[in-house]
């Protein structure tokens, strides 16, 4: 029997990561991976800014799957965040014109469409993924799985609804088309994050996950096993190296260099202890005239420190604008992306939010080298793994109508192909 294949690709502000998988006996096994960090910028704050030069990247990264994998890669699917993303919880109801029968998938479907058609969404944007959480029957009765068999006289449902801008994903997907391969699926790249990183318990108990990458910051949080909101906001990493580069006046690849090595996020900390490593001197060299200069880590570290603080504060307004109430987060805050490696960024998390912070990173999963066990992973294994869970609920069986109902759609859509055809 042969397994399906998965193909997910994470094309960032930095690099492009991609993986193939399979389903083993119900689990994802990684048969192929590859990753390539950009020469030049073709990706600029999750903005393609460069098409050629993103196709070529994205074929590279292809090329070298289809040789692992063996076999040609026709369907991709990826993650989307960079800043044009945004999901709300909305909570619709739908009265039944005849009380008290069962309800069926008509009814839910129905219902469903009434929510894409009553959600505000900009004309520059379309709804990428509606997710039902919680369906409430005749207004009291609270069911987590399809209600349909039950009886009621309405049926409401708490859905997360996510919308992404249209032309940002148009220039993903169409560098993607130019390789010769096809997209399968968009998921929101928090939603992959979090499918990698966040167990079950830790939904319900409540949590905040925030992935830090280059150009962007792309976050959600749950409540009560709920997702409750979904972010993303066009600041990361680079924007601490600009910093760097302006006070300093070094080029921004030694402030990237500077950054790892040298800037401490818990900054203010060091600052009560003390610490000696702050007067360390650092040597630099200022653009242009290259000229030999010294700063103290104190220096690098008090960017850094400023940056982050402001990007974390940035996450804790979005979410404040959204909930009436501080949302519980038992399960504390969860770290990753390629910015969530420097040093002292749980201590800082942890002074903002005043919860527990860690930093995580995709593990146990079947075939997954050591050498992509790191955060800046986090998002195409967890891509793989929404996939996976799709397919899972499309195999499930097809109820009597919407079978009929897919059959008689696909019968009018061959018939009108053929009529285009002889036209």
């Amino acid at each position: 029997m042969t397994k399906e294949t998965i193909v997910s690709l994470d094309i960032g502000s930095s690099k492009i990561a991609g993986m193939v998988a399979v389903d083993n006996d119900g689990a994802i096994e990684i048969e192929a991976a590859e990753h390539i960090e950009y020469e030049e910028k073709v990706i600029e704050r999750g903005r393609v800014v460069d098409i050629d030069g993103c196709t070529e990247y994205i074929r590279r990264v292809l090329s070298e799957l289809e040789q692992q994998a063996r076999r040609a890669l026709p369907l991709v699917n990826i993650s989307i965040g960079g800043g044009f993303v945004r999901g709300w919880a909305a909570f619709h109801t739908l009265n039944l014109e005849t009380s008290r029968r069962k309800i069926t998938e008509i009814d839910i479907e129905n219902l469903f469409r009434n929510i894409r058609n009553e959600s505000h969404i900009p004309p520059d944007a379309h709804i990428l993924r509606l997710l039902p959480q919680e369906y409430i029957i005749d207004m009291e009765t609270g069911v987590r799985k399809n209600p349909k068999g039950m009886f009621g006289s309405s049926i409401g449902a708490l859905v997360h609804v996510c919308a992404v801008q249209d032309n940002p994903l148009k220039n993903i997907v169409e560098c993607i088309k130019k390789t010769g391969s096809e997209v399968d699926r968009v998921y929101p790249h928090s939603w992959a994050c979090a499918e990698a990183l966040l167990s079950e318990e830790e939904k319900e108990s409540g949590v905040l996950l925030i992935d830090i990458g280059k150009g962007t910051t792309d976050f959600l949080f749950y409540s009560d096993g709920n997702l409750c909101g979904t972010y993303s906001i066009m600041t990361g990493g680079e924007h601490i190296d600009s910093d760097l580069s302006r006070i300093l006046e070094i080029s921004m690849e030694s402030a990237s260099e500077i950054k790892k090595e040298h800037g401490w996020c818990n900054y203010e900390a060091l600052i009560s202890a003390n610490s000696p490593e702050l007067s360390r001197q650092v040597e630099v060299r200022t653009v242009g005239s290259g000229a030999k200069v010294f700063v103290t880590v104190e220096e690098i570290s008090k960017v850094v420190y400023d940056r982050i603080c402001d990007t974390f504060m940035r996450v804790a307004r979005k979410i404040e604008e959204d909930v009436n109430e501080p949302p519980r987060l038992g399960a504390g805050v969860v770290l990753t992306g390629g910015s969530s490696l420097l040093k002292g960024l749980t201590h800082c998390g942890e002074a903002v939010f005043n919860r527990s912070v860690r930093i995580a990173s995709p593990k146990n999963i079947l075939g997954l080298a050591s050498s992509y066990q790191y955060p800046f992973f986090s998002a195409v294994v967890g891509t793989l793994l929404l996939r996976k869970k799709d397919m899972e609920v499309e195999k499930e069986p097809e109820s009597g109508w919407l079978r009929r109902f897919k059959d008689g759609k696909k019968r009018i859509t061959d018939r009108l192909r053929l009529m285009w055809n002889r036209w």
